[in-house]
C-alpha cells in the first residue's frame, strides 16, 4: 500500500513541514467558506495567505528538527 509513497515523506522534518503547511491552510479555510461570490476569490489577499502557509511549513520543519539542529 505504501510502496508508492516517496521515501522522503517518512522523514520527520518533511512530516513537520507538511503538518505546519496544512495547519496554516486550515486557518484560511474559514475565509474560504465565507466566500459568497467569485469576486471574493479575486480580492482575497493571496500573498498573505501563501506567506502564512510558507511560515507554517518552515516552523513545522524547524520544530520537527528539534532545537539541537538549530
Amino acid at each position: 500500500m505504501f510502496e508508492s509513497v516517496p521515501v522522503f515523506i517518512h522523514h520527520p522534518i518533511v512530516q513537520g513541514a507538511l503538518t505546519g503547511f496544512i495547519g496554516a491552510a486550515v486557518v484560511d479555510f474559514g475565509a474560504f467558506r465565507a466566500w459568497k461570490t467569485w469576486h471574493d476569490i479575486a480580492v482575497y489577499q493571496w500573498s498573505t495567505a501563501s506567506f502564512r502557509w510558507f511560515q507554517g511549513a518552515v516552523v513545522g520543519a524547524v520544530a520537527a528538527a528539534g532545537i539541537g539542529l538549530i
